[in-house]
């Protein structure tokens, strides 16, 4: 597996797809604001290997289609969920008691870690972060959920691509968007706390440069988005190609 074509090629497609699509880019904003349902029926659009990036039209579609992702997503999420309700359930439970006793009991033991389900959480959450990326791309290509849950062929799929190629590729995802990410955050501390210090401005000049951080972060959550769709796609493909 080439790591920079597939790489260069979704940066190509976000480009030529997005960035220099001044309309396109705004609906997919307005498709963020609507819950990020739309944008999430437009990732589908693209996991099907529509190419050049599809128009972001027929709104009714996207919504259904980014429900069924959503939801999806969720039910792959239930076993972190069932873990976290263990390790916290007895301080939701003692907060529905009328003991003060038995509730500071409970919130001082409840909060301490536990290694052991912590350790099962960071599992659960890789492994299930694994195998969603294929299983989206499954479900988007077939429209039928229980492809989307077919576990044995979406390992055996990941198989044939390759596991080390296949985490590689997540990685390396994960690092090109990411990195612009943290630049931008830790950039607007760091210029918040400077002038906070220098000129002794108010909380609410530091609150206006967050809000423009999640402005910015908006604007460009589109472009990682269609990024982080093009390349998964790219992966899946690799093995029909290989073949």
């Amino acid at each position: 597996m080439d790591f920079g074509i597939i790489l260069d090629d979704a940066l190509a497609y976000t480009k030529q797809g997005v960035f220099e699509n001044s309309d396109k880019w705004f609906k997919l904003i307005i498709a963020i604001l609507c819950l990020g349902i739309p944008l999430n029926g437009y990732v589908m659009r693209i996991y099907r290997g529509l190419q050049p990036a599809p128009e972001v039209d027929h709104w009714g579609s996207l919504f259904v289609d980014g429900l069924k992702l959503i939801l999806l997503s969720l039910v792959y999420a239930i076993p972190v969920f069932i873990v976290y309700a263990i390790m916290y359930g007895g301080i939701i439970l003692a907060t529905m008691s009328e003991s003060p006793t038995k509730l500071d009991a409970a919130m001082m033991s409840g909060w301490a870690p536990n290694t052991g389900l912590l350790v099962l959480i960071f599992i659960v959450e890789i492994v299930i972060a694994l195998i969603i990326p294929i299983a989206s791309i499954r479900f988007a290509r077939t429209n039928t959920f229980s492809e989307g849950f077919n576990i044995g062929a979406i390992l055996g799929y990941i198989g044939k691509i390759g596991w080390i190629n296949y985490i590689i590729a997540l990685v390396l995802i994960t690092l090109v968007i990411a990195i612009p990410i943290c630049i931008l955050v830790l950039g607007f501390i760091l210029l918040g706390g400077i002038i906070m210090f220098i000129f002794k401005v108010k909380y609410v000049v530091i609150l206006g440069f967050i809000f423009a951080m999640i402005l910015i972060i908006l604007v460009l959550a589109p472009l990682f988005a269609v990024f982080q769709a093009r390349c998964m796609t790219r992966v899946y493909d690799s093995v029909a190609q290989e073949v």
